[in-house]
């Protein structure tokens, strides 16, 4: 094929200046992107006269929009009777006060949940509630904010709708929650008790144990059913998500489950539809749909084939090799880069190298290792370190910092990357 070299400059530089516009906050990355991919569609019409309006259409993916607008309203709802605020409560009162004990079950508790909502969601509503429970108890609650920071990646990796990189992975790719929990059960729980050990191990132990008195004071101000102002609606729409977990079980497709989940309990609420989608964040849909259509672009050009060419020849013929290479390009690209964009890419480069539908197991899981854990390597990596840092400051936490956390950060990763190296060798091991 000959390559129309000014086209392909044109959409890297775009793309490239995309990238590095997502990662500075106080930029406008929505309306960039829209500009972007307006310039990339009109660069493409340029140099493939034959392009028309359908031929762009067909590269926006709406099975993972239609899923990402449907678990906003169901989360929000889910937010509203304080589902989350409550299971975290529950949590703290079921350690009765214990620093240790509560220290392993709220990172757990947080991990899992960032398997069902966003990982930014998860450290607003758990963070500052540790945070104000570890001032009652008058001990440093440092180790639990480095805690949830770590583990919260952990579990986004068990479900194939906990963040918008499994969800465009996971529709690219037709995985189903079955499969995620087939392919990461045997990772997710060791992994997450083996982090909490390293880090009770070299910063937990350090902590003074609270004295019974303050165990008192905490768990009388810290009452669950505070949470709770409606206890109907509250169990009701705790059996409603429920219900839309266990949807996904089924051999249906997510868009469909998460969309009537979410035009059912909206209804139930008695939600006006229009209301909830006022109040999700279209930024991320806006964003997608710019990178949709500069990716599809990139692909008319033939910018992946030239990209799947060259890493054909890196790639190695043996899968576990092509795994760990993935895994570590895409962990280091993590750190750096934002992970949306990172997975859009390394979709369609996949989709280069492997046909339609027989992308290997292994090489899907490497994918969604290095997605999740890589954004740990640097604080900018991931949205939930941020705001964990943000809250850390406002509220007076001195020893959660940016140079700490990137510190910390760095060496988790790399903990983290080497046991997937080694799970992913069990796995092709057996299977293989």
């Amino acid at each position: 094929m000959d390559y129309q070299i000014i086209p392909i400059i044109i959409l890297l530089l775009l793309f490239l200046g995309i990238m590095v516009v997502f990662s500075i906050e106080k930029l406008d990355y929505v309306g960039y992107s829209l500009l972007a991919a307006f310039i990339s569609v009109l660069v493409t019409v340029i140099y493939n006269p034959g392009s028309d309006f359908n031929t762009f259409l067909v590269f926006i993916e709406f099975d993972p929009i239609i899923f990402i607008i449907s678990m906003q309203i169901i989360v929000m709802i889910s937010e509203k009777h304080k589902i989350f605020q409550w299971i975290a409560l529950k949590t703290l009162r079921f350690t009765k006060g214990n620093h240790r004990a509560f220290f392993y079950l709220i990172c757990i508790i947080s991990s899992l949940s960032a398997s069902i909502i966003a990982d930014i969601t998860v450290a607003i509503i758990f963070i500052p509630l540790v945070i104000r429970a570890c001032k009652i108890l008058k001990i440093n609650p440092t180790p639990y904010l480095f805690g949830i920071s770590f583990t919260i990646n952990i579990g986004s990796l068990y479900t194939p709708f906990s963040s918008s990189e499994n969800i465009l992975i996971a529709a690219a790719n037709s995985l189903d929650l079955l499969w995620f929990l087939r392919k990461f059960s045997l990772y997710v729980f060791p992994m997450l008790i083996l982090t909490l050990v390293v880090l009770d191990f070299t910063m937990l132990r350090k902590i003074k144990a609270p004295s019974e008195e303050q165990k008192e004071i905490l768990l009388g101000i810290m009452d669950p059913n505070l949470v709770i102002v409606n206890k109907t609606q509250f169990i009701l729409n705790f059996i409603y998500l429920g219900a839309v977990i266990i949807g996904f079980f089924f051999p249906i497709n997510a868009w469909v489950v998460s969309s009537l989940g979410a035009i059912l309990i909206s209804i139930l609420n008695k939600e006006q539809i229009s209301n909830s989608l006022a109040k999700i964040d279209w930024k991320i849909i806006f964003f997608f749909i710019s990178l949709f259509l500069m990716i599809g672009c990139m692909q008319i050009v033939g910018i992946f084939e030239i990209i799947a060419e060259w890493t054909a020849s890196i790639f190695s013929d043996n899968v576990l090799v092509s795994a760990i290479i993935l895994l570590i390009s895409i962990g280091v690209l993590s750190g750096f880069l934002a992970q949306v964009p990172t997975a859009i890419v390394f979709i369609s480069l996949l989709r280069n190298i492997y046909e339609p539908g027989v992308v290997p197991d292994l090489i899907l899981m490497a994918f969604l290792l290095g997605i999740n854990l890589g954004s740990n390597f640097l604080p900018q990596g991931a949205a939930c370190d941020l705001m964990a840092l943000n809250l850390a400051k406002k509220n007076g936490v001195k020893e959660f910092n940016y140079k700490s956390l990137l510190k910390n950060g760095s060496l988790i990763t790399l903990f983290h990357i080497f046991i997937s190296i080694i799970y992913l060798s069990i796995f092709y091991i057996i299977f293989y």
